[in-house]
Formats: C-alpha cells, structure tokens, sequence
C-alpha cells in the first residue's frame, strides 16, 4: 500500500497543478465554479468510481449508498462533460485495478484496501476543502467527509 507521506505529496502535486492552472487564466471571482473547483469535482469522481468496485467488495451496503450519493452530487457539479483525466492513476484514497484484484480474493487485503481508502480520502478531502470557494463545491465536500468520518468510526 502507499506511503503515509505518499498523499501529502500527491496533495502537495495537486495543489500546485491547480495553482498553475489558475496563473494561466484570470482566477475566477470568489464563490463561482472556477479551475479549482472542477479539478477537485473530476479527481473526486474517479476516485470514487474506483472506490465503489473496491466497497461493492466489502458487503458494506453503507459505504455502496454513500460512494452512489456522492457521485450523484459530484456529477450535478459539472460544467462540461466528465472525461476520467485520472484512469490507471495511483492516488491518495484511489484504489488501483490491482489492488481491486487482489481484494476480492483475500479478506485481509480488502480490509486493509478499503481502510486506506477511507484515511487517505479523507486526507485529501481536508487538504482540499480549504481551497474551494463554491459553495455546492463545497457542501458536496463537507458530505464526503461527514461520510469517510462515520465510515472510519465504526470500523
């Protein structure tokens, strides 16, 4: 599995893709679904599509309910259509092919994949909460963490 200091650094990689997306353009005025905003709204949606095969896995119909609600709402926040910039990515909370793979054949991967996922998801989301300023953006931001803090307190 992935490093501790791994999603820091993707968060960190991220952070200065959207810094650098924003200087190529005007920033967009506070409170407007701006670069930021879009970028989270397409990293969010690829994580969770992958993460909802990964959970399917589990036979936990919560963490099913809550990926469907989730994607629900992240795809009302699109402006344009959704093209996945981040198949075959290994990211923070993302889960890989692989691991999917392995997961469904043993228990304890599976576990420990679907743990990582609702830790390092939720590290992204807290780092990348701050950074969004339309206020959809962020309420489906502050849904997806009430969710991955439930989530992790009752495993």
């Amino acid at each position: 599995m992935r490093s501790r200091r791994q999603p820091r650094l993707i968060v960190l990689l991220l952070a200065g893709v959207l810094l650098s997306a924003c200087q190529q353009e005007p920033p967009p005025p506070q409170n407007t679904y701006g670069t930021t905003e879009r970028a989270f709204v397409e990293l969010a949606i690829a994580t969770d599509e992958q993460a909802l095969k990964l959970v399917e896995l589990a036979g936990k119909p919560e963490l099913v309910e809550n990926r469907l609600a989730e994607l629900a709402e992240l795809r009302k926040l699109l402006d344009a259509p959704y093209v996945n910039n981040h198949a075959g990515h290994d990211m923070p909370g993302m889960p890989t092919d692989a691991e999917i793979q392995l997961a469904a054949t043993d228990p304890d991967a599976l576990e420990q994949f679907v743990h990582a996922h609702l830790t390092e998801s939720l590290e992204v989301l807290r780092s990348a909460g701050p950074a969004i300023t339309h206020p959809p953006t962020a309420e489906v931001v502050e849904l997806m963490e009430r969710h991955r803090t439930a989530e992790l307190a009752v495993r």
